[in-house]
């Protein structure tokens, strides 16, 4: 279980916290995260920013964040496969593929989780959460998803979560400035609610 700051050199600067990242404001004991349900730097979400039909040979997608080789097996959902017949470079807005078995539509999401070779880095003030039911199994933490009902906010980076996934969590009722939070534009109206439920939120100042 993760010490309560148990710190090493940090990649990013809390600057989203509102309050000290001391024990008055972190959980005692820690937690664990799951590293298999994040994203190594090399990985990336697939977007689809158009249906796609059956026999599609492309699917458009919103702008990669990193490249995705050839020969990936995309998951839109059950039973909804897109299989990379080449590499998509960062940026690309189009994927070639097999011919798609099945009809994609417009919003569908994969994950590539990335090569392999690359580390799980979890940065502070990243969102993770999980069930009551999941904690009760001793279920570590993902990324926090609307029907979590634990959630609770990073308090320091993870460098590498293979290799340590231990993390300290946000004490509720802390400070939080929602500007500088990352990814706080792409959280779903239901997550941004449960935080201005549990936290002291503000707008952050640059």
């Amino acid at each position: 279980m993760a010490g309560v700051i148990g710190t090493v050199n940090q990649l990013t600067s809390p600057i989203w916290a509102g309050d000290f990242l001391d024990r008055e404001h972190l959980m005692p004991g820690g937690a664990k995260v799951d590293a298999s349900q994040f994203l190594a730097t090399d990985g990336a979400i697939i977007t689809l920013s158009a249906n796609a039909l059956v026999s599609a040979t492309s699917i458009s997608v919103t702008a990669l964040a990193n490249p995705i080789p050839a020969n990936t097996m995309l998951r839109f959902g059950a039973g909804k496969y897109a299989y990379s017949t080449a590499a998509a470079a960062a940026g690309a807005t189009s994927i070639a593929v097999e011919a798609l078995p099945v009809a994609l539509s417009s919003g569908d999401k994969a994950t590539y989780n990335g090569s392999g070779t690359k580390p799980v880095t979890i940065v502070s003030g990243t969102l993770i959460g999980r069930t009551w039911a999941e904690r009760d199994a001793g279920t570590a933490f993902g990324p926090a998803a609307d029907a979590d009902e634990e959630i609770y906010f990073l308090a320091f980076d993870i460098s590498d979560a293979t290799k340590n996934n231990d993390a300290d969590l946000y004490r509720y009722n802390s400070i939080v400035k929602e500007t500088f939070v990352p990814g706080w534009a792409g959280l779903s109206s239901t997550l941004k609610a449960f935080v201005r439920s549990h936290y002291q939120c503000t707008v952050g100042r640059a």
